[in-house]
């Protein structure tokens, strides 16, 4: 199957289940309108505005702008955990004031078929979007040799990737922790010791995931930037694990303020984070230098 019509099946999944979060959007507005103006129930949607407008964006670029789309199927990536312990709760415990299981009907079957296609949407998206891009290159040519050099990101670049990263780590902790009875994440009862004690484990599994697998994270999708190695390839696993664990480091997340801009889980598994371009647009950014006619 060729690129895009595997970009128009993800976006035609994103497309329905959009419509359906939607639906059940106005249709709860509607109901709890008497109640006034609800914190929780407007902040569970931000992602999916979030997700529809990078829906939009990606779709009206011809699949070729997509950093606020992988940012949000990075969210339903990392969320999946969360969703199947929700399952399992569903199916082991008894709801309601006689202690009755929990009916199942069209809705909860919907649910399912909607969780399950946007999870496989987001796996498949988010892989092939991620590996479509490369790093943006720079050649010095000394006669008839060039050598090649990258776009290291700035540190500009690097806060808001540990920015966003931080917030989504938060953000998924606080609203799955409440959905299955764990932590109470906005109201009164809040326990942040609990979010504490998860958040570190979290972060291991967040970065080994992501950055393993799919090469990226919510905060490099955001600025458009990638990891490779010090040929300009994808990093192996084992650097990715030097690079997750590096992280837990005291004072690791200041490192990347110095002189390059690079930070300890960079240097000390020989990594780079780069700006990145898609593949097939890679000639088009390509800037040569000669360095001949700039010493003459």
């Amino acid at each position: 199957m060729d690129q895009k019509r595997i970009y128009t099946i993800v976006a035609a999944v994103f497309a329905v289940t959009y419509g359906y979060n939607l639906f059940w959007f106005f249709r709860s507005l509607i109901e709890f309108s008497s109640f006034g103006f609800q914190f929780t129930f407007f902040i569970r949607y931000v992602p999916i505005f979030l997700g529809i407008a990078g829906l939009v964006i990606f779709i009206s670029s011809q699949f070729k702008r997509s950093n606020l789309l992988r940012v949000i199927m990075c969210m339903e990536i990392m969320s999946f955990p969360f969703l199947a312990f929700w399952y399992i709760q569903f199916f082991t415990k008894t709801y309601g004031p006689l202690n009755q299981p929990a009916q199942l009907n069209w809705t909860f079957y919907v649910g399912c078929v909607i969780n399950a296609a946007l999870l496989f949407a987001s796996i498949i998206g988010l892989r092939k979007l991620s590996f479509n891009k490369t790093a943006k290159l720079s050649f010095i040519t000394y006669g008839a040799e060039s050598t090649a050099q990258f776009f290291p990101a700035s540190a500009g670049q690097r806060f808001v990737n540990r920015l966003v990263d931080g917030v989504m780590i938060i953000y998924i902790l606080l609203i799955n922790l409440e959905s299955i009875n764990i932590s109470s994440g906005w109201g009164d009862d809040f326990q942040p010791e609990i979010i504490l004690i998860i958040q570190i484990p979290f972060l291991i599994l967040y970065y080994i995931i992501l950055e393993g697998i799919f090469n990226t994270t919510a905060g490099k999708c955001a600025t458009g930037t990638t990891i490779v190695n010090e040929q300009g390839q994808r990093p192996g696993f084992a650097q990715i694990l030097g690079r997750t664990f590096s992280r837990i480091i005291p004072f690791e997340p200041f490192s990347f303020f110095r002189a390059g801009s690079r930070g300890w889980h960079d240097t000390l598994t020989n990594t780079y984070v780069v700006e990145s371009v898609n593949q097939e647009d890679s000639g088009m950014d390509e800037i040569t230098f000669d360095a001949e006619m700039q010493n003459a």
